[in-house]
């Protein structure tokens, strides 16, 4: 619950400071970070700051390799002074990136009809995020692992 509260307060502090962002859905931010990270304890995340395996394709950015692999393989995980900045940085992805695009689309679509954001129907826009092919239930039985711990709140 700490990692999960300690996300939150980093997203409304994102949301509340940064004027060029539009809102991501909370729980779709909060399950991607705890499925990409281990709740936090992946080796990118203690050691990199890095929440959601954001990468870099530039060798001058501070980054790490993924273990056993010392020679620079044309890409690296990013690595960020805090993990509030991988949030931030993550917002800005969904924000601007082109892969992103249906993202956008649809997250517009519900606000313009004053709907709440569906972060079950959002994760569905995100496949080109990871290159795994169920990507997106594993993203959806996170999100409902996340509901049950609110709900028992």
């Amino acid at each position: 619950q700490q990692f999960l509260d300690n996300v939150a307060e980093c997203v409304y502090y994102i949301e509340h400071t940064t004027s060029d962002i539009n809102p991501v859905n909370l729980q779709l931010l909060l399950a991607q970070a705890a499925l990409e990270s281990g709740w936090g304890n992946s080796r990118f995340a203690v050691k990199g700051n890095n929440l959601y395996g954001i990468r870099t394709w530039t060798e001058s950015t501070p980054h790490l390799l993924p273990q056993g692999i010392e020679k620079w393989p044309g890409w690296g995980v990013r690595v960020f002074a805090s993990k509030c900045d991988s949030v931030k940085e993550y917002v800005r992805l969904l924000n601007n990136h082109n892969a992103y695009k249906e993202f956008r689309v649809l997250r517009q679509k519900m606000l313009d009809k004053n709907q709440q954001l569906d972060s079950i129907q959002l994760i569905k826009t995100l496949d080109k995020f990871s290159t795994t092919a169920d990507y997106d239930k594993r993203v959806i039985r996170m999100i409902k692992k996340i509901r049950k711990l609110e709900e028992s709140k």
